[in-house]
C-alpha cells in the first residue's frame, strides 16, 4: 500500500484505516468481492486501494460526492452503505479497523468544516475508475 505522504495533499489528515470488501447482491445472496481493499478515511475523502501484488493507483471519493453513510445488515452481517451523488450505492463489509467503526469515521469526515472546502480534480475520473473496477469484480 502507498504511504500517506505519497497520497495525502496539504492539510489532509487520516481519521481511520480499514480493510474492507465491496459487497454485491447475487442470486445466492450478498457476496463480498475479491480482492479486499485498504480504505483510508481522511478529513477530505475516502481512499480505496486494492490489496493485490500488482500496483494500482488508489481511487478516491471526495466527501462532496458522498450523500449518505449508514449502517445496514446484509446477509446477517453488519455492513456500511455509502450513497453517492451519481446515484450509485457502495456496500462494504469491514474486516479490520484501526479506530472507531467506519460509519462513525465517515460521518466525522462529512461534518469536517475543513473537508467541506476540499475540491479534488478530476474527481469524476477517479469515481468512474472505481465504478469500472467494481463492475469487473
Amino acid at each position: 500500500m502507498l504511504n500517506e505522504t505519497e497520497i495525502f495533499v496539504e492539510g489532509e489528515t487520516k481519521l481511520g484505516q480499514y480493510q474492507v470488501a465491496i459487497v454485491r447482491y447475487t442470486a445466492s445472496g450478498w457476496v463480498p468481492t475479491v480482492p479486499p481493499l485498504n480504505a483510508i478515511v481522511t478529513n477530505y475523502r475516502l481512499i480505496l486501494h486494492p490489496q493485490t501484488r500488482r500496483p494500482y493507483p488508489p481511487a478516491s471519493i471526495p466527501n462532496t460526492y458522498i450523500t449518505k453513510v449508514s449502517d445496514v445488515e446484509l446477509g446477517q452481517r453488519p455492513a456500511v452503505k455509502i450513497g453517492l451523488k451519481t446515484g450509485h450505492r457502495i456496500y462494504l463489509y469491514t474486516t479490520w479497523s484501526e479506530g472507531e467503526n467506519l460509519t462513525e469515521t465517515m460521518m466525522t469526515m462529512l461534518t469536517s468544516p475543513i473537508g467541506n472546502t476540499y475540491k479534488l480534480h478530476p474527481a469524476q475520473r477517479d469515481l468512474n475508475r472505481l465504478i469500472r473496477f467494481i463492475s469487473k469484480l
